[in-house]
């Protein structure tokens, strides 16, 4: 799909629900741009402040490639892949998902105005809580799976579900999030069915059938993603022990991981938690995808009704996200996301300044290594060979 300049739109092919596109004006005739909010390789998040009424949001500027098309893998976003997401994003209304305001196009760039979630990152919030108990993992977990039930009923899928993405709407308050970030998402329009030709995600995260698919020869790559494809097991074990349940440092091993569903309960963070919890775990990560739980029988698993002790701390799980956290700074831009937000707004005019706002732009995508990765792990494995899925 062509993306010129927003004088020049004539001819030019958009989501079928165009009415959010702004042609009739450029994004600085609306809004002024302020301080960074976050980078990813091809996109940045900024303060964009509506210029008559002040309100604040947040602007996903997206570097288009001088070529009409992106990679293959999920890297480099083409064209069409941008205007997948913004295909995605329109027309959602959910309590749970961050809702998209308009967009503006130009030769270069895309820029995507949404909504601005104020209360920063689920784990910068928990360790900040003080306090975490199985019942704020219920909380959390059960809205997200309310928010991928909608997303499926409008033909959404958002391929990378992940801790990094579910943001606080208030600071401090995780009764209400949002999933954000719709870079890899995609909307299945009457009659496509649910197949999907590309694999993207976070490694950790993926499905077993998707590594395999990531094995099938380039143009054979065809997977269905469907209610039960994403592995919202490793959301659930994140929220309650506050590290993964799979995690090497090297990628065959870690794939390899996925594949058999080699995982544990081993650790100190697991003693207090139910036993009701572990079991909606082992019934979500399985690898037959046919064995695993749709949204609907996660929302009527007995955990998801269960009488929970408020009360009752999970002091491991803290300290697991804490040293998660201090991982990621170590390795990353230094301080909390909120720090970060407040670095970015006083590099925003004084006169566009509202509350502090805070929102997530990574996107951790799967490297470009993967095939090579998949297929060590399937030898180390002595591994089943890949299956088409269609």
């Amino acid at each position: 799909m062509g993306c010129g300049a927003s004088t020049a739109n004539a001819g030019r092919s958009y989501p079928e629900s165009g009415k959010k596109l702004r042609d009739d004006a450029a994004l600085e005739d609306v809004y002024d741009l302020g301080g960074v909010l976050g980078e990813g390789g091809y996109s940045t998040v900024r303060v964009a402040t509506h210029r008559e009424t002040g309100e604040q949001f947040a602007c996903k500027v997206i570097t288009l490639p001088k070529a009409g098309r992106g990679n293959d893998d999920c890297t480099v976003p083409s064209r069409e892949s941008v205007m997948k997401e913004i295909d995605a994003l329109l027309d959602l209304d959910h309590p749970n998902v961050v809702g998209l305001k308009e967009y503006f196009v130009d030769q270069s760039k895309v820029y995507l105005i949404t909504e601005l979630l104020r209360g920063g990152a689920l784990l910068e919030a928990v360790l900040e809580k003080g306090h975490y108990s199985e019942a704020d993992a219920r909380a959390v977990f059960r809205q997200l799976i309310l928010a991928i039930q909608y997303l499926h009923s409008q033909g959404v899928v958002h391929r990378d579900v992940k801790l990094d993405n579910l943001l606080l709407v208030s600071p401090g308050d995780i009764s209400h999030i949002k999933i954000a970030d719709f870079g890899f998402a995609k909307k299945l329009h009457s009659g496509q069915g649910s197949a999907m030709q590309t694999v993207c995600g976070t490694s950790g995260y993926i499905a077993p059938e998707v590594i395999q698919v990531a094995m099938l020869p380039s143009g054979d790559v065809r997977s269905t993603w469907d209610q039960k494809q994403q592995h919202y097991g490793v959301v659930l074990y994140m929220l309650l022990a506050g590290s993964p349940p799979f995690f090497d440092a090297s990628e065959p091993r870690l794939l390899r991981s996925i594949m058999h569903a080699k995982y544990d309960f081993d650790t100190e963070a697991w003693e207090p938690v139910s036993g009701e919890a572990k079991d909606l775990i082992r019934k979500l990560l399985v690898v037959d995808p046919a064995q695993r739980l749709t949204c609907e029988q996660v929302l009527q698993h007995p955990w998801m009704s269960q009488v929970l002790d408020e009360g009752a701390q999970l002091p491991a799980t803290a300290a697991a996200i804490k040293q998660e956290l201090t991982r990621r700074r170590s390795s990353n831009r230094s301080g909390t996301l909120q720090q970060r937000i407040e670095e970015a707004l006083r590099e925003t005019p004084s006169g566009s300044r509202a509350a502090t706002p805070a929102v997530s732009a990574s996107v951790t995508p799967l490297r470009s290594d993967m095939q090579a990765a998949a297929a060590a792990a399937l030898a180390e494995a002595g591994g089943p060979s890949p299956q088409r899925h269609t």
